[in-house]
């Protein structure tokens, strides 16, 4: 009983339907009484599924990213260039182009990054992001450099959005975006609770033991690399057409520890973690904001959150529910 009330809390996918699920009943409440809440609301949705492929990378293989925008920014410029070179603004032909184009990008870095692991991984991965994010910077008359690349809001289904106020035209996105997490989440929880997951989980565990007994861990870390890559470029299609403007700074170092902090303030290793810490981390982050040295009282408050819940929010969650089903079991 008690396994499986803790399975229920985290790793069960009726937990994180159910969760997004009050989310979306939730929202239009809060924008009502307070419309800054409710775009905070937007950017938490908006964010959870790079943190989804953050976790497959590091909760589930055990690969330490800390270059991880740079998929983000392929993503976010892929939108750019669909636009500016093409004149394309529909946001279901900008997720197919961000998918192909992080894909093409994987592939390319892939086999050579994860044959690296821990520390050598992790540099490695910054270092290959860092040269990108100087590329969109240094390029300005392809990426417009710091002043970016201005888009128009996106279509659906070749239906225009722009006579939209701004308040329906971000109901219209909100839910939009919800509903793909929904999909991108159940996706998710199916591969890591696939073989594929469990070998996964075989090499973050033991990679000695999971070569002896014939697991393929060069192939099987690629191709996590690969979908990790494609929840990444998700996240930046999605947040270039809610912002409306391409810029570097999506693919600077500082997002990926954005994409780090909030998977960590969630909890690795436990499913709902990464979307978890999505909202609290964008809950925290404009909670902050209010104060002059607002980095200063963000970080205060995260290291805070990780030291008294070093296994996150969503760990103590399930601890919680341990101890209390525990105590009823002796009581009764």
């Amino acid at each position: 009983m008690v396994e499986r009330l803790k399975r229920f809390f985290g790793d069960d996918i009726k937990t994180n339907f159910i969760f997004l699920t009050i989310i979306a009943i939730l929202y239009p409440i809060i924008y009502v009484f307070s419309p800054g809440w409710g775009v905070v609301l937007g950017h938490g949705v908006t964010w959870i599924s790079a943190l989804l492929g953050f976790n497959l990378l590091f909760g589930y293989t055990g690969l330490l990213s800390f270059g991880h925008a740079l998929f983000l920014g392929v993503g976010a410029y892929t939108v750019g260039f669909m636009y500016k070179y093409l004149g394309i603004n529909n946001i279901e032909l900008h997720l197919l182009g961000g998918i192909l184009s992080s894909t093409v990008v994987a592939l390319i870095i892939g086999p050579i990054v994860v044959r690296y692991t821990r520390i050598f991984f992790a540099i490695f991965m910054l270092a290959i992001a860092q040269i990108l994010w100087s590329l969109y910077y240094k390029f300005y008359w392809v990426t417009g450099g710091t002043d970016g690349i201005k888009i128009p809001r996106f279509s659906i289904l070749g239906i225009s959005l722009e006579k939209l106020d701004f308040a329906t035209y971000h109901h219209v996105y909100f839910y939009f975006v919800t509903g793909l997490t929904f999909i991108l989440v159940y996706i998710m929880w199916r591969i890591i609770n696939s073989p594929f997951g469990l070998t996964l989980k075989s090499i973050r565990d033991n990679e000695t033991r999971a070569r002896f007994i014939g697991v393929d861990i060069y192939r099987a870390r690629l191709y996590a690399f690969i979908i990790s890559a494609i929840y990444a470029s998700i996240t930046g299609v999605l947040a270039v057409n809610h912002h409306r403007l391409v810029t570097p700074d999506i693919a600077y170092w500082t997002t990926s520890g954005k994409v780090v902090f909030a998977t960590l303030l969630g909890g690795a290793r436990i499913f709902i973690g990464p979307i978890v810490g999505s909202f609290v981390f964008h809950i925290i982050e404009s909670f902050a904001m209010k104060f002059i040295y607002w980095q200063m009282v963000m970080g205060i408050l995260i290291i805070a959150i990780v030291i008294l819940m070093p296994g996150g929010i969503a760990h103590l969650a399930r601890t919680l529910v341990d101890v209390v089903v525990s105590h009823r079991r002796r009581g009764g």
